[in-house]
Protein backbone atom coordinates (compact mmCIF):
# COMPACT_ATOMS: atom_id res chain seq x y z
CA UNK A 1 0.00 0.00 0.00
CA UNK A 2 0.77 3.99 -0.37
CA UNK A 3 3.19 4.86 -0.22
CA UNK A 4 5.45 1.52 -0.69
CA UNK A 5 6.60 1.50 -4.01
CA UNK A 6 4.34 -1.15 -5.19
CA UNK A 7 1.07 0.94 -4.26
CA UNK A 8 -0.24 3.55 -5.88
CA UNK A 9 -2.29 6.46 -4.65
CA UNK A 10 -5.88 5.46 -6.24
CA UNK A 11 -7.81 6.90 -3.95
CA UNK A 12 -8.27 10.58 -5.03
CA UNK A 13 -9.54 13.00 -1.91
CA UNK A 14 -12.34 10.53 -1.60
CA UNK A 15 -11.03 8.56 1.59
CA UNK A 16 -11.91 10.91 5.02
CA UNK A 17 -9.50 8.99 7.53
CA UNK A 18 -6.91 6.54 7.94
CA UNK A 19 -7.46 3.03 9.87
CA UNK A 20 -3.76 1.39 10.09
CA UNK A 21 -2.76 -2.13 10.10
CA UNK A 22 0.51 -3.49 11.16
CA UNK A 23 1.97 -6.74 10.76
CA UNK A 24 5.61 -7.94 12.39
CA UNK A 25 8.40 -7.29 9.83
CA UNK A 26 9.35 -10.78 10.66
CA UNK A 27 6.33 -12.32 8.83
CA UNK A 28 5.32 -9.17 6.26
CA UNK A 29 8.85 -8.99 4.60
CA UNK A 30 8.77 -12.56 3.56
CA UNK A 31 5.20 -12.88 2.46
CA UNK A 32 5.79 -9.88 0.48
CA UNK A 33 8.21 -11.27 -1.84
CA UNK A 34 5.69 -14.15 -1.83
CA UNK A 35 3.40 -11.97 -3.92
CA UNK A 36 6.29 -10.29 -5.87
CA UNK A 37 7.06 -14.05 -6.59
CA UNK A 38 3.73 -14.86 -7.48
CA UNK A 39 3.30 -11.94 -10.13
CA UNK A 40 6.62 -13.02 -11.56
CA UNK A 41 8.36 -9.72 -10.36
CA UNK A 42 6.59 -7.60 -12.30
CA UNK A 43 6.76 -3.81 -12.07
CA UNK A 44 3.53 -2.54 -14.51
CA UNK A 45 -0.14 -3.22 -14.58
CA UNK A 46 0.66 -5.31 -18.11
CA UNK A 47 3.66 -7.93 -16.46
CA UNK A 48 1.61 -7.78 -13.47
CA UNK A 49 -1.92 -8.81 -14.47
CA UNK A 50 -1.72 -12.57 -16.48
CA UNK A 51 -0.23 -13.26 -13.12
CA UNK A 52 -3.19 -11.74 -10.68
CA UNK A 53 -5.00 -15.49 -10.21
CA UNK A 54 -1.61 -16.53 -8.80
CA UNK A 55 -1.86 -14.00 -5.23
CA UNK A 56 -2.07 -16.51 -2.58
CA UNK A 57 -1.85 -19.57 -4.00
CA UNK A 58 2.28 -20.47 -3.37
CA UNK A 59 5.07 -19.53 -1.63
CA UNK A 60 8.49 -18.42 -3.36
CA UNK A 61 11.18 -21.20 -4.01
CA UNK A 62 13.36 -20.54 -1.26
CA UNK A 63 16.47 -19.91 -3.12
CA UNK A 64 14.82 -16.75 -4.67
CA UNK A 65 13.72 -16.04 -1.13
CA UNK A 66 16.94 -15.87 0.19
CA UNK A 67 18.65 -14.13 -2.80
CA UNK A 68 15.90 -11.63 -2.55
CA UNK A 69 15.95 -11.16 0.81
CA UNK A 70 20.20 -10.80 1.13
CA UNK A 71 19.52 -8.20 -1.80
CA UNK A 72 16.88 -6.26 -0.28
CA UNK A 73 16.61 -6.98 3.73
CA UNK A 74 17.97 -3.44 4.44
CA UNK A 75 15.92 -0.97 2.32
CA UNK A 76 13.10 -3.24 3.19
CA UNK A 77 13.02 -3.03 7.14
CA UNK A 78 13.65 0.55 6.69
CA UNK A 79 10.36 0.72 4.47
CA UNK A 80 8.32 -0.87 7.20
CA UNK A 81 9.54 1.95 9.21
CA UNK A 82 8.50 4.56 7.56
CA UNK A 83 5.33 3.52 6.33
CA UNK A 84 4.48 3.88 9.66
CA UNK A 85 5.67 7.04 10.19
CA UNK A 86 4.17 8.61 7.04
CA UNK A 87 1.29 8.28 8.96
CA UNK A 88 1.70 8.69 12.33
CA UNK A 89 3.72 11.77 10.93
CA UNK A 90 0.86 12.95 8.91
CA UNK A 91 2.71 12.08 5.66
CA UNK A 92 6.54 12.06 6.28
CA UNK A 93 7.84 11.50 2.49
CA UNK A 94 11.18 9.79 2.97
CA UNK A 95 11.43 9.93 -0.92
CA UNK A 96 12.27 12.50 -3.22
CA UNK A 97 9.80 14.67 -5.13
CA UNK A 98 11.27 13.84 -8.63
CA UNK A 99 11.65 9.77 -7.47
CA UNK A 100 7.80 9.13 -8.60
CA UNK A 101 8.48 5.28 -8.27
CA UNK A 102 9.68 6.00 -4.88
CA UNK A 103 12.38 3.19 -4.53
CA UNK A 104 15.60 5.93 -3.73
CA UNK A 105 17.50 3.78 -6.44
CA UNK A 106 20.29 6.14 -8.03
CA UNK A 107 20.50 8.88 -9.08
CA UNK A 108 17.92 9.60 -6.22
CA UNK A 109 18.18 8.48 -2.66
CA UNK A 110 15.99 8.07 0.67
CA UNK A 111 16.11 10.47 3.09
CA UNK A 112 17.54 9.22 6.57
CA UNK A 113 16.66 10.00 10.13
CA UNK A 114 19.20 12.92 10.76
CA UNK A 115 17.40 14.84 7.91
CA UNK A 116 14.23 14.98 9.91
CA UNK A 117 11.63 16.61 9.67
CA UNK A 118 11.09 15.30 6.41
CA UNK A 119 8.64 17.41 3.72
CA UNK A 120 4.84 16.77 3.95
CA UNK A 121 3.41 14.30 1.20
CA UNK A 122 0.74 16.17 -0.74
CA UNK A 123 -1.54 14.05 -0.46
CA UNK A 124 -1.37 14.17 3.61
CA UNK A 125 -2.11 18.16 2.81
CA UNK A 126 -4.85 18.26 0.15
CA UNK A 127 -6.81 14.58 -0.19
CA UNK A 128 -6.60 13.13 3.50
CA UNK A 129 -6.23 13.55 6.99
CA UNK A 130 -3.15 10.64 7.09
CA UNK A 131 -2.97 10.65 10.81
CA UNK A 132 -4.75 7.28 11.84
CA UNK A 133 -7.82 6.74 14.17
CA UNK A 134 -7.41 3.23 14.67
CA UNK A 135 -4.07 1.13 14.61
CA UNK A 136 -4.92 -2.49 14.58
CA UNK A 137 -2.72 -5.52 14.90
CA UNK A 138 -2.68 -7.83 12.23
CA UNK A 139 -1.79 -10.81 14.72
CA UNK A 140 -4.49 -10.08 16.68
CA UNK A 141 -6.87 -10.00 13.94
CA UNK A 142 -6.61 -13.27 13.08
CA UNK A 143 -6.83 -15.14 16.33
CA UNK A 144 -9.90 -16.12 17.97
CA UNK A 145 -9.68 -14.00 21.73
CA UNK A 146 -8.56 -11.07 20.04
CA UNK A 147 -9.89 -10.70 16.45
CA UNK A 148 -13.09 -8.81 17.47
CA UNK A 149 -11.49 -6.69 19.62
CA UNK A 150 -9.54 -5.37 16.86
CA UNK A 151 -12.56 -5.44 14.48
CA UNK A 152 -14.16 -3.51 17.03
CA UNK A 153 -11.48 -0.23 16.27
CA UNK A 154 -12.31 -0.72 12.87
CA UNK A 155 -15.95 -0.20 13.58
CA UNK A 156 -15.60 2.51 16.06
CA UNK A 157 -13.64 4.57 13.50
CA UNK A 158 -16.16 4.13 11.25
CA UNK A 159 -19.63 4.36 13.30
CA UNK A 160 -21.53 7.49 13.01
CA UNK A 161 -19.92 8.70 9.80
CA UNK A 162 -22.10 10.08 7.17
CA UNK A 163 -22.60 7.69 4.78
CA UNK A 164 -21.64 4.65 6.99
CA UNK A 165 -23.75 2.00 8.41
CA UNK A 166 -21.81 0.04 11.31
CA UNK A 167 -23.29 -3.70 12.72
CA UNK A 168 -23.99 -2.93 16.29
CA UNK A 169 -21.40 -4.22 18.73
CA UNK A 170 -22.82 -7.70 19.69
CA UNK A 171 -22.97 -8.70 16.18
CA UNK A 172 -18.77 -7.98 15.70
CA UNK A 173 -18.30 -11.34 17.11
CA UNK A 174 -20.12 -13.58 14.69
CA UNK A 175 -18.75 -11.42 11.82
CA UNK A 176 -15.80 -11.61 12.86
CA UNK A 177 -15.79 -15.31 12.62
CA UNK A 178 -18.02 -15.70 9.59
CA UNK A 179 -15.36 -13.48 7.98
CA UNK A 180 -12.22 -15.45 9.31
CA UNK A 181 -13.52 -18.52 9.14
CA UNK A 182 -16.09 -19.41 6.52
CA UNK A 183 -14.53 -16.36 4.45
CA UNK A 184 -14.12 -17.92 0.58
CA UNK A 185 -11.95 -15.53 -0.89
CA UNK A 186 -8.34 -15.91 -1.19
CA UNK A 187 -5.58 -15.54 1.64
CA UNK A 188 -2.41 -15.83 3.03
CA UNK A 189 -3.46 -19.78 4.66
CA UNK A 190 -4.23 -20.54 1.53
CA UNK A 191 -0.31 -20.97 0.50
CA UNK A 192 0.05 -23.87 3.22
CA UNK A 193 -1.24 -25.86 0.72
CA UNK A 194 1.77 -26.21 -1.57
CA UNK A 195 5.75 -25.61 -1.22
CA UNK A 196 7.32 -24.79 1.83
CA UNK A 197 5.48 -23.62 5.41
CA UNK A 198 5.79 -20.11 6.03
CA UNK A 199 8.92 -21.19 8.90
CA UNK A 200 10.76 -22.28 6.30
CA UNK A 201 11.80 -18.38 5.06
CA UNK A 202 13.79 -17.38 7.52
CA UNK A 203 16.07 -14.46 8.35
CA UNK A 204 19.91 -14.28 9.29
CA UNK A 205 21.29 -13.79 12.70
CA UNK A 206 22.39 -10.28 11.40
CA UNK A 207 19.25 -9.61 9.95
CA UNK A 208 17.38 -10.23 13.25
CA UNK A 209 19.35 -8.43 15.20
CA UNK A 210 18.92 -5.32 12.96
CA UNK A 211 14.95 -6.55 12.91
CA UNK A 212 15.21 -6.62 16.10
CA UNK A 213 16.98 -2.71 16.85
CA UNK A 214 14.50 -1.54 14.49
CA UNK A 215 11.75 -2.47 16.48
CA UNK A 216 13.26 -1.01 19.46
CA UNK A 217 14.11 2.35 17.72
CA UNK A 218 10.23 2.52 17.03
CA UNK A 219 8.95 1.53 19.69
CA UNK A 220 11.08 4.04 22.11
CA UNK A 221 10.18 6.94 19.47
CA UNK A 222 6.53 6.18 19.62
CA UNK A 223 6.61 5.91 23.80
CA UNK A 224 8.02 9.16 24.13
CA UNK A 225 6.58 11.79 25.88
CA UNK A 226 4.74 13.82 23.33
CA UNK A 227 2.67 10.36 22.14
CA UNK A 228 1.82 9.61 25.48
CA UNK A 229 -1.99 10.56 25.49
CA UNK A 230 -2.35 9.03 21.86
CA UNK A 231 -3.97 5.85 22.12
CA UNK A 232 -2.72 5.16 18.77
CA UNK A 233 0.53 5.45 19.39
CA UNK A 234 -0.09 2.82 22.57
CA UNK A 235 -1.59 0.39 20.25
CA UNK A 236 1.47 0.81 18.03
CA UNK A 237 3.84 0.47 21.12
CA UNK A 238 1.46 -2.63 22.32
CA UNK A 239 1.93 -4.47 18.78
CA UNK A 240 5.57 -3.55 18.35
CA UNK A 241 6.45 -4.81 22.01
CA UNK A 242 5.03 -8.17 21.25
CA UNK A 243 7.33 -8.05 17.84
CA UNK A 244 10.15 -7.52 20.23
CA UNK A 245 9.25 -10.75 21.94
CA UNK A 246 8.96 -12.95 19.07
CA UNK A 247 11.60 -12.28 17.42
CA UNK A 248 13.67 -12.48 20.02
CA UNK A 249 12.54 -15.86 21.09
CA UNK A 250 13.50 -16.79 17.00
CA UNK A 251 17.39 -14.65 17.71
CA UNK A 252 17.70 -16.84 20.93
CA UNK A 253 17.14 -20.07 18.69
CA UNK A 254 18.84 -19.19 16.20
CA UNK A 255 22.13 -18.66 18.34
CA UNK A 256 21.80 -21.58 20.49
CA UNK A 257 21.50 -23.80 16.87
CA UNK A 258 23.57 -21.28 14.53
CA UNK A 259 24.00 -22.72 10.86
CA UNK A 260 27.14 -22.74 9.44
CA UNK A 261 28.68 -19.52 7.91
CA UNK A 262 29.26 -19.59 4.24
CA UNK A 263 32.90 -18.62 3.09
CA UNK A 264 33.61 -15.03 2.02
CA UNK A 265 32.55 -13.96 -1.36
CA UNK A 266 33.28 -10.86 -2.85
CA UNK A 267 31.24 -11.27 -5.79
CA UNK A 268 28.05 -12.43 -4.31
CA UNK A 269 26.21 -8.67 -4.13
CA UNK A 270 26.83 -8.50 -7.33
CA UNK A 271 25.08 -11.92 -8.08
CA UNK A 272 22.26 -10.96 -6.41
CA UNK A 273 22.08 -7.59 -8.48
CA UNK A 274 22.20 -9.78 -11.69
CA UNK A 275 19.94 -12.23 -10.50
CA UNK A 276 17.17 -9.53 -9.46
CA UNK A 277 17.86 -7.55 -13.00
CA UNK A 278 17.30 -10.88 -14.74
CA UNK A 279 13.97 -11.53 -12.76
CA UNK A 280 12.90 -8.05 -13.90
CA UNK A 281 13.41 -6.02 -10.40
CA UNK A 282 16.47 -3.96 -12.13
CA UNK A 283 17.04 -0.14 -11.72
CA UNK A 284 14.11 1.69 -12.91
CA UNK A 285 15.93 5.36 -13.98
CA UNK A 286 18.28 3.30 -16.19
CA UNK A 287 19.29 6.32 -18.11
CA UNK A 288 18.27 5.51 -21.33
CA UNK A 289 14.33 4.56 -19.88
CA UNK A 290 14.33 8.11 -18.76
CA UNK A 291 15.96 9.56 -21.56
CA UNK A 292 12.78 8.86 -23.26
CA UNK A 293 10.56 10.61 -20.78
CA UNK A 294 10.20 14.11 -22.60
CA UNK A 295 8.46 15.71 -20.14
CA UNK A 296 10.77 13.85 -17.43
CA UNK A 297 14.22 14.02 -18.77
CA UNK A 298 14.67 17.77 -18.90
CA UNK A 299 13.99 17.90 -14.79
CA UNK A 300 16.89 15.11 -14.07
CA UNK A 301 19.30 15.01 -16.66
CA UNK A 302 21.91 17.14 -14.34
CA UNK A 303 21.98 14.14 -11.75
CA UNK A 304 23.52 11.46 -14.51
CA UNK A 305 26.86 11.22 -15.77
CA UNK A 306 27.48 11.94 -19.17
CA UNK A 307 29.37 8.47 -19.39
CA UNK A 308 26.72 6.29 -17.44
CA UNK A 309 23.75 4.40 -19.10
Amino acid sequence: QWPHYEGIWSYGSTLDQVIYVIRNPRWAIPSFHNILNEIDYGQDWGEVYPYLTHVFTRRAPLENWVKWRDLKFEEEIDLWAWHIDYYMEEGSQYWDDLDFERVGQKPFFFNTEDMKPWPKNVHCITDIDCSPKAVVSYEKLRKHGTGPIELRKMAEALRGKRGMTVISDEAIDCVWFETFIHAAAPNNDDRDFAGDLAEAFRFTNDQLEAMANKLEFMKEKYSAAEWANVTVAQDLVSAIEAYISDVGEERAYMLANPSPTPPPNPDYHQSLVDWYAGVGGGNRYEKDKVRAMRGYWPLVKQLYNETER
